[in-house]
């Protein structure tokens, strides 16, 4: 560590769920500590007419722990600052004993009654983060004032929160949230208008999108099954009432036709049976050489396999099969 910076050993809570002297209270749960993280400094007092803020840092935290509704953290004090070695040594003597969050950023905030606590008569700021945190001698006195700010970077001290309504509290943060959400910086209403306009264009592009796409997706899943059935009804696997039958059961299943088709037997006729029997009485008692001499022998592989692997193995007795 730098001889100019001295992180000391020593816990402070820097808040907790208690109501403040000034009737709110912020909610540990809604506390944004990863926005504290990118910036976790502090001054002394929150800044005084002898040490203002453009003395410059004075804190850094360190080592962040929840324990329960209360938030913990260590003191890295900058030895540089007009302030800093007599700070460290009324932390580590034990003369400087609190922390104190300020300009506190309002991002969500409730006057539900089931929120309130005894001597709570303001809202319950249920989401939040602060964009300093002190080192105070007495924390929330006015000297130490934990301030509020709305949207526009606005006080709102207790003169606002005594006639601040939900509805005016719920309109001032929504419009928070909608920049945020926007990803805007506060200013314009055009700006606002015109990116709603942009999220609603995009979001009828997607809608169609995803339309076009379940259409060309069903198509596909059709045609797999109509190619299914007609090549099952080729290869005599399906009868036209079978293949009607598994064309309706089937219609959005392609991959459970296939298999179910792929285990089926070919379907054989009786006539068929008959018709082949007849055909091949014509060559029974015939030779190789009669067979090759009529040309008949490419038909006989092709429709009676067994008949011509006999005939060739008489003519051919040393002649290895394929």
């Amino acid at each position: 560590m730098s001889d100019k910076f001295k992180k000391i050993d020593k816990e402070f809570c820097i808040t907790d769920d208690s109501v403040n002297v000034y009737g709110y209270r912020c909610l540990t749960a809604g506390l944004m500590l990863d926005e504290v993280k990118k910036n976790p400094i502090g001054y002394y007092l929150h800044g005084t007419d002898e040490f203002p803020r453009e003395a410059g840092v004075l804190v850094r935290w360190d080592d962040f722990r929840k324990d329960g509704d209360k938030v913990f953290a260590k003191p890295c004090v900058n030895l540089s600052h007009p302030r800093g070695q007599r700070t460290a040594d009324e932390v580590e003597s034990g003369f400087l004993n609190a922390a104190s969050v300020g300009k506190i950023k309002v991002i969500e905030a409730s006057n539900a009654k089931n929120l309130m606590l005894p001597k709570q008569d303001k809202a319950t700021v249920t989401k939040w983060f602060p964009r300093e945190i002190s080192l105070v001698d007495i924390p929330g006195n006015y000297s130490a004032l934990a301030n509020l700010y709305d949207k526009d970077d606005k006080d709102l001290n207790l003169s606002d929160l005594k006639n601040y309504t939900i509805e005016n509290m719920s309109n001032t943060l929504l419009a928070a949230s909608i920049y945020a959400a926007l990803n805007l910086k506060d200013g314009d209403e055009s700006d606002v208008v015109n990116a709603i306009k942009d999220l609603v264009d995009k979001a009828d592009k997607a809608d169609g999108f995803e339309k076009d796409l379940n259409d060309l997706k069903a198509e596909s899943v059709t045609k797999q099954v109509e190619d299914l059935i007609a090549k099952g009804t080729t290869d005599k696997k399906l009868t036209n009432e079978l293949a009607a039958s598994l064309k309706k059961n089937f219609a959005e299943n392609p991959d459970g036709l296939k298999d179910l088709i792929d285990k089926m037997p070919a379907q054989v006729s009786i006539t068929d049976e008959i018709n082949k029997d007849e055909e091949l009485k014509k060559y029974t008692g015939k030779s190789w050489d009669d067979l090759y001499a009529s040309e008949e022998l490419q038909g006989i592989m092709t429709k009676f396999p067994d008949l011509y692997d006999k005939l060739r193995a008489e003519k051919y007795p040393n002649l290895k099969s394929n």
